[in-house]
C-alpha cells in the first residue's frame, strides 16, 4: 500500500488585493492594503492604522515568500517589495500543485502568510471577522480546482466567541476542514477560559480539528527587553530573537487548555500544535504531569495532563527534527504529523526527502501514520 504524503502546515500568500476584493461592501473602506510610509517603506495597513509589530510594517514584506533565498536583501528594508517576493506557488493553485508534484506531496493543509500577524493587531470584532469572511472565501476560491488535494484551514476571529462560532460553521459548511487557532489571545483571555467554551462546542461538534499555531505578535515573549520600533534609538530588529521565542506563545496558549480543563468538558475536541517544533512536547507533558501531582488540587483537572494529550492532542514536526524521534517513541507515533511551511523561510527546500529520511528508523507503520496517515484521520480525508 502507497503511503500518502500530506503536509499538515503549508501556507499561501494573500495577494495584495484580497480584502479590497473580497470584503462585503460595507467593510471594503477598511480594507487592509499595502502602502507606504514617509519613508517609502511599505507596510500594511489595518483597520486605517499602522500596524506595531515589527513583522508587518519596515519594508521588509518581501522576505514572506523566502524559502531557499538569501535572506539579507529581504531583511534590508525598502528593497524587495511584497509583491516582488511573492513565489507562484504561494498565490496560484495552478503552480501550488506543481511544487507539490515536484516535492513529492500528494495533499497540502493551507495556512495563511500575512494572517498570522494582523490578528493581533486588530481590536475591532465586526472588523476583524468580515477579514477572516474575506480570507476564508479567497481560499476556498483558491482550492477549489483541487479539492483533494488543497485543503482550506478557516482563520477564525477569536475576539467575540459568538461571532467565531459563526464563521466556524459558515466556514465548515462552506469546505473548510480545520480551522487555526492565533498563539496568542487578542480578546485578553487564555484560551481555557469558560467563555470560549462555545467555540470548543462547535469545533467538538463539526469535528473541526483546532490548530494553535505560531502566530506574529508585538507581544512575544522577551517583547519586553526590547523597545518598541517608535522609540529613540531603537536597535535593528531583533529578526534572531524574534524567531528563537515564536513558540513560547504556542506552549502557552496549548497550556491554558488544560489549566482551563477544555479536555474534561470536551472529550472529542482534536487540538494540535504547528510550527514550534514537537521534540519540546515530551518534557513539558513531564513537567506539566509532575506539578499537577503537586498542585492537582487546586486546578479543575481531572487527569494528568499526558492522559488529555494522547487521547486528544497532536504536534507537527520538522522535516528534519529528529530529537522528535525519542518522543514518538515514547509518545506513540498516533500523535506526530509533519510540515513544510512551504514558502516561508523557517520551511525546508526538500520536505519530503527530509521527512523520511528522519523517521526512516521507525518502524513502517509508524512511519505511514507521521507521513500521511495521521492527518487522514485528524482531518477526515480519507
Amino acid at each position: 500500500m502507497t503511503t500518502k504524503i500530506i503536509d499538515t502546515d503549508g501556507h499561501i500568500t494573500e495577494p495584495p488585493d484580497l480584502w479590497e476584493r473580497y470584503l462585503e461592501p460595507e467593510y471594503k473602506p477598511l480594507a487592509m492594503r499595502l502602502v507606504k510610509d514617509e519613508e517609502g517603506l511599505e507596510y500594511l495597513i489595518i483597520n486605517g492604522k499602522k500596524p506595531k509589530g515589527l513583522l508587518l510594517q519596515g519594508g521588509t514584506l518581501g522576505r514572506i515568500c523566502s524559502l531557499g533565498k538569501d535572506l539579507r536583501p529581504l531583511l534590508t528594508p525598502g528593497k524587495v517589495s511584497y509583491e516582488e517576493g511573492i513565489v507562484p506557488g504561494a498565490v496560484d493553485p495552478d503552480e501550488r500543485i506543481k511544487v507539490m508534484d515536484r516535492d513529492g506531496i500528494d495533499v497540502a493543509l493551507l495556512y495563511p502568510s500575512l494572517g498570522l500577524s494582523w490578528q493581533s493587531e486588530c481590536e475591532d470584532a465586526d472588523v476583524s471577522e468580515a477579514y477572516c469572511r474575506a480570507y476564508n472565501n479567497w481560499l476556498l476560491d483558491f482550492c477549489k480546482p483541487y479539492p483533494d488535494r488543497l485543503i482550506a484551514i478557516a482563520m477564525i476571529s477569536m475576539i467575540e466567541v459568538e461571532g467565531a462560532v459563526t464563521e466556524l460553521n459558515r466556514a465548515a459548511r462552506l469546505g473548510a476542514r480545520g480551522m487555526m487557532l492565533s498563539a496568542t489571545s487578542v480578546n485578553g483571555r487564555p484560551y481555557g477560559d469558560p467563555y470560549f467554551d462555545p467555540f470548543w462546542a462547535a469545533a467538538q461538534d463539526l469535528e473541526m480539528p483546532v490548530g494553535i499555531h505560531v502566530a506574529g505578535d508585538p507581544v512575544f515573549p522577551g517583547s519586553h527587553l526590547y523597545p518598541l520600533p517608535e522609540d529613540p534609538g531603537y536597535p535593528p530588529t531583533p529578526w534572531w530573537f524574534t524567531n528563537v521565542m515564536a513558540p513560547g506563545n504556542v506552549m502557552i496558549a496549548f497550556t491554558t487548555l488544560f489549566e482551563g480543563s477544555v479536555f474534561d468538558r470536551y472529550p472529542n475536541l482534536s487540538v494540535g500544535v504547528l510550527e514550534s517544533g514537537s521534540s519540546w512536547i515530551l518534557w513539558w507533558l513531564e513537567r506539566m504531569d509532575h506539578t499537577f501531582e503537586q498542585f492537582h488540587f487546586t486546578t479543575r483537572m481531572k487527569l494528568r495532563p499526558t492522559d488529555y494529550f494522547m487521547r486528544q492532542c497532536w504536534i507537527s514536526m520538522d522535516p528534519d527534527e529528529t530529537l522528535a524521534l525519542p518522543a514518538i517513541r515514547e509518545l506513540g507515533a498516533d500523535h506526530f504529523v509533519w510540515a513544510s511551511d512551504y514558502p516561508h523561510s523557517e520551511g525546508h527546500v526538500d520536505p519530503v526527502e527530509s521527512i523520511k529520511e528522519t523517521v526512516s528508523s521507525l518502524p513502517r507503520e509508524d512511519q505511514a501514520k507521521v507521513l500521511g496517515d495521521n492527518t487522514i484521520r485528524l482531518y477526515h480525508l480519507a
